[in-house]
């Protein structure tokens, strides 16, 4: 028998060892053509890994090419960003991305107009159409525990912003919302109508004095006005016009302030069986007020059957609606209507307003519960009204405390205006909740691992010591 020489037995290593390469080499590849999806698990609290049902709706139903164009230095990709771009591919084929370094391709942005954007942000492409993401809309910070903390958190939005994106590029379902103007009323906040438009809103401004509400008006936004609709009997009659507006199924979507009286305005929203409770109201349980002020109110949400307003809120994060007025639902039997926000039980309605000298209740002020939002339907002409009984519900400084108030106000838009799908998925923290240990426990726990433990391993040891020298 021929004996093995040592050059076969290393030639014989050596092709075990290359074709051991070979396979793990050939493993690697094949798991990194395996989607995210199913090769990583989400441990974060958030989910920041993972996409929403929400999300998952949206992009599943995409039925055109979307190209997103990521614009960022080669090597310098951003985990959470690349991980949702990863997933939207593995989820619908029709969606791709790309890496464009934009020291490799100077000019590729300015094709869409994005120019001036800045590193890290996104633009998506269908067809003719582009829309592009700015890097600093993809994270929000997060005011809502200055109060007892001092400091704020960075919170992931680019889920809620890229899906909205995708929505709003491949849905085809453009809205057109009229902000009435000529009243004295507010403006809408940035933060407002930036919600607004990445849900498919086109925003316009309009008077009545001027012209009839247009028929391509699919919601009209009064938002707190200061002084009353022209009614009957003026040189135009705005509340007429609003009233044709409604009688061909219009939607309004209401602020209105206590301070500022508006009787025309408050017949024609009585028409829908809705009124004002006179006075401002207080809450009268401590969990319902931000500490100290009960007329800050953080309300609960009501469990709507009627509308679909608060559809998919966060309903966590509450919403703040300071110097509030009820609002008083009068049952009709043309109209259905029903409560979006409550006050508790213990809230009372400050008759005496912003003379009010003191917020306890007194002889005279109503009891609670109240709504503070409503929604009503006339069942006749199919008009729905949202009222929300606060003039500061959209505000930039009650934003950074109560974020939910953007997001609740983006729901009672999207529902009235008919949108068969809206976008609304909360920002995700970046850092897990702080463990809260009682003082008590930590006390106890800090005995038992600098005391006890330490004592038991030394005994354990002295004892294991003194039986080997007895042998």
């Amino acid at each position: 028998m021929k004996k093995t020489t040592s050059a076969q037995k290393g030639a014989w290593t050596a092709a075990v060892w290359a074709a051991a390469l070979a396979l793990a080499v050939l493993i690697n590849l094949v798991v990194r053509a395996i989607p995210e999806t199913y090769t990583q698990l989400d441990l974060s609290e958030a989910g920041l890994y993972s996409l929403s049902p929400e999300s998952l709706q949206v992009i599943r139903e995409i039925p055109q090419e979307v190209t997103v164009y990521y614009l960022c230095e080669t090597g310098s990709e951003d985990t959470l960003i690349r991980s949702y771009l990863n997933r939207c591919a593995a989820e619908n084929p029709q969606i791709t991305w790309q890496l464009k370094d934009p020291a490799l391709y100077p000019t590729f942005a300015a094709q869409y107009g994005a120019e001036n954007a800045s590193a890290g942000s996104l633009i998506l492409v269908s067809g003719e159409d582009s829309l592009v993401l700015d890097a600093a809309e993809l994270y929000e910070y997060d005011y809502s525990d200055y109060a007892t903390t001092g400091g704020y958190s960075l919170r992931f939005d680019g889920e809620n912003d890229l899906t909205a994106a995708l929505y709003r590029l491949t849905s085809g379902e453009q809205r057109h919302a009229y902000v009435l103007t000529g009243h004295g009323e507010k403006s809408l906040t940035e933060t407002l109508s930036i919600t607004l438009e990445k849900q498919g809103f086109a925003l316009n401004t309009l008077s009545l004095l001027s012209g009839t509400v247009p028929e391509d008006c699919d919601l009209l936004i009064l938002n707190v006005p200061q002084s009353d609709l022209a009614g009957a009997g003026q040189k135009v009659n705005e509340v007429g016009r609003m009233k044709e507006y409604l009688a061909q199924g219009g939607k309004l979507l209401v602020l209105t302030g206590e301070y500022y009286q508006t009787p025309n305005l408050d017949e024609l929203l009585a028409q829908f069986g809705l009124s004002r409770v006179d006075g401002i109201i207080a809450e009268g349980q401590a969990d319902h007020a931000l500490y100290g002020y009960p007329c800050s109110l953080l309300p609960d949400y009501a469990s709507a059957m009627e509308t679909t307003a608060l559809d998919g809120l966060d309903t966590s994060r509450p919403v703040l609606l300071e110097l509030a007025q009820g609002i008083r639902l009068d049952p009709r039997e043309d109209v259905i209507s029903e409560a979006l926000l409550l006050t508790s039980d213990a809230a009372y309605s400050k008759a005496a307003g912003y003379q009010m000298t003191t917020t306890d209740r007194e002889e005279g002020d109503a009891d609670g519960p109240f709504a503070l939002a409503a929604y009503a339907c006339q069942q006749d002409t199919g008009a729905e009204v949202i009222w929300i009984g606060c003039g500061g519900m959209d505000d930039e400084a009650v934003y950074q405390t109560a974020p939910g108030n953007a997001a609740f106000l983006q729901g009672c838009a999207s529902s009235l205006a008919g949108q068969t799908s809206g976008v609304q998925i909360p920002s995700k923290a970046l850092e897990a909740a702080s463990l809260q240990i009682d003082g008590r426990l930590t006390a106890g726990l800090g005995i038992l691992f600098v005391l006890v433990l330490p004592a038991a391993i030394l005994i354990a040891g002295g004892a294991v010591l003194v039986l080997r020298r007895r042998r």
